[in-house]
């Protein structure tokens, strides 16, 4: 039984040689199979799954099966091909891969009540293995955040797998709770940290912001103010507009009035002239 040693994410072709043959005979039984349970793969060019498996017949005496997307599952596992009664094994293991991870912040500024992503690298790989372990932890103690994409509190935390060799994980409803802390990433059997250190920044940040609510509030307090000063001098104007209207008919009237006065007088004396004239006359007659 010889050994291959293969890297997951690639693809592997197993040759099988019929010795004491020139060329394979498509009425003899072939069959691929792998693992203690002996799992049969192909038969006949049959395969058991087509986006994973293909046979091929080759010119001479060979045969081959290729294994796409190649992952932990499909390593460190004993493979059998089978013509007639005759049959070879192979024992395919997996590489030493040269990985390391790289843990960093992608959130410039940390806001109390906002989000932080921090994204990790596994250096030496294409792309992400769904079938490889990855953990989110963080803290002294070690708590695990995610396993898998699986999530302890889904309102709070929120991973990704990127495309590429990265993947991430998002922190909702940032508190001081989840800064000045270490966060773990872990790939397979590698690990990268990152501390988290709550920066002047921060703090700036936090007070700027209620400056600023402050500073809206006396502008909101001033304007109110404003708008009443702005609507007593309207009303003020009015009762303004309406007191001389007021005075300037009361003027009216005591004018009328001083004239219909004069007018009684005049009549008046008129009438006392007349009596008096009449009384002449009729004192001049008798």
């Amino acid at each position: 039984m010889a050994t291959d040693t293969i890297s997951s994410g690639n693809y592997v072709v197993l040759t099988c040689t019929v010795d004491g043959i020139r060329t394979i005979d498509i009425t003899t039984t072939r069959q691929w199979s792998m693992g203690e349970n002996d799992e049969l793969l192909c038969y006949n060019g049959r395969i058991n799954n087509l986006r994973k498996y293909e046979e091929e017949i080759l010119q001479g005496n060979k045969f081959s099966l290729k294994i796409f997307n190649v992952t932990e599952s499909d390593l460190n596992e004993v493979y059998q091909c089978r013509y007639g009664f005759d049959a070879a094994s192979k024992l395919v293991v997996a590489d030493e891969p040269k990985l390391s991870l790289s843990l960093r912040l992608v959130t410039n500024l940390i806001i109390f009540g906002g989000y932080i992503i921090l994204t990790c690298a596994v250096n030496g790989i294409h792309t992400v293995d769904r079938e490889v372990t990855r953990q989110w932890s963080m803290g002294n103690d070690d708590q695990l955040l995610s396993y898998n994409g699986r999530i302890n509190n889904r309102r709070k935390y929120e991973e990704t797998v990127l495309p590429g060799n990265e993947f991430s994980l998002k922190v909702f409803n940032v508190t001081e709770n989840d800064v000045n802390i270490t966060y773990r990433c872990r790939y397979g059997f590698d690990t990268a940290t990152y501390f988290i250190n709550i920066n002047e920044s921060v703090s700036l940040q936090k007070s700027v912001k209620s400056y600023h609510s402050l500073n809206m509030l006396n502008i909101s307090s001033n304007s109110i103010a404003g708008q009443k000063e702005e609507r007593n001098f309207k009303v003020n104007h009015v009762n303004d507009a309406i007191s001389s209207e007021h005075d300037k008919e009361t003027k009216n009237k005591n004018h009328i009035d001083n004239i219909m006065e004069r007018e009684n007088l005049c009549t008046s004396s008129e009438g006392e002239g007349i009596s008096k004239t009449k009384n002449s006359q009729t004192e001049v007659k008798v």
